[in-house]
């Protein structure tokens, strides 16, 4: 039993493109002597550099144009890129949300360090510690569910 190799995929696909799907399993199983050949043309469906065209029911072979990314050639000199311009009212709503942003963000972090005077975290021993006489000192209520 002989293994397809990456380079008999093209053959395989332009026999299955031009004779069809049973011409191409009679000539893996003949070629390669493999029991399950419908299993091979599946995976050169799904292989890179190969595509499978359902409406055709052709394999087709990729190009290099339809790369998954742009080059950087491609992207310095692609002018429609260049071309957009942001809208001026977007702007505005994006600087009033990192405003508001930025106070709930204030607002936290004094919270968080007022929070930090009282209550300690000890992730070692799995305990919580409480300063309860600087809490109630301070003029806070404590209550423990």
């Amino acid at each position: 039993m002989a293994k397809v190799c990456k380079e008999d995929y093209k053959k395989i696909v332009k026999i299955y493109n031009e004779s069809g799907n049973e011409a191409a399993i009679e000539y893996i199983s003949q070629n390669f002597g493999i029991k399950s050949p419908k299993g091979v043309l599946l995976r050169i469906k799904k292989a890179p550099g190969f595509i499978y065209d359902e409406i055709n029911n052709k394999i087709n072979i990729a190009t290099k144009e339809e790369s998954l990314f742009m080059g950087i050639d491609e992207l310095c000199t692609n002018p429609a890129i260049r071309e957009v311009t942001p809208d001026p009212t977007q702007k505005v709503y994006y600087q009033l949300d990192s405003t508001l942003e930025s106070l709930y963000k204030e607002l936290m972090q004094e919270k968080l360090i007022e929070l930090t005077k009282y209550v300690k975290l000890d992730r070692t021993t799995n305990t919580i510690h409480i300063d309860k006489t600087t809490l109630l000192a301070d003029g806070y209520h404590m209550a423990i569910f």
